[in-house]
């Protein structure tokens, strides 16, 4: 989705997703394939989101951001962290979640895309559109569009930098 906006905007974009549900960060990094795709792949952002529902523990995902980041830095990429959102009876987990993925955004210098803030934004601003699908955890095509929009929002804003 968030390709398509790219293309919209005239820009030519190719994704590809190295993701297993329900994963964390910390299991793609202990996963072989990952480093040597991360290295030749050639990719100009690398977009890394940890496992949301549960949250944490934080230095967990702290760890395996930082590995990931090495590679991705080796690779002359920029990595991107994917602040989620808390699931949809837990709006107070939002916080927590808000601040680990801030920390490490700023200390590994990775571009932020801020999903979570503003899927909670969107969602006190508009609620009569459903954000979440049934499970009340994942995204409805609501909410997976405004997450694809904040990834390349946050990714156009760092090309336009360039």
């Amino acid at each position: 989705m968030a390709a398509k906006k790219a293309r919209a905007a005239g820009y030519d974009c190719e994704v590809t997703m190295i993701a297993h549900g329900g994963w964390f960060l910390a299991q793609h990094v202990a996963e072989p394939d990952v480093r040597f795709d991360i290295l030749f792949g050639n990719y100009d952002y690398v977009i890394l989101q940890e496992h949301a529902h549960p949250f944490g523990p934080e230095e967990k995902f702290f760890d395996a951001a930082r590995k990931l980041n090495a590679w991705i830095r080796e690779a002359n990429s920029t990595p991107v962290i994917y602040m989620t959102w808390a699931m949809k009876e837990e709006e107070a987990v939002q916080s927590r979640m808000t601040k680990a993925h801030q920390e490490i955004a700023e200390e590994i210098g990775a571009l932020l895309a801020p999903v979570g803030e503003e899927w909670w934004q969107y969602k006190k601003n508009h609620p009569e559109i459903e954000m979440y699908a049934e499970d009340g955890a994942h995204a409805s095509p609501a909410g997976s569009d405004l997450a694809a929009s904040c990834i390349w929002e946050t990714i156009r804003a760092d090309l336009e930098k360039k």
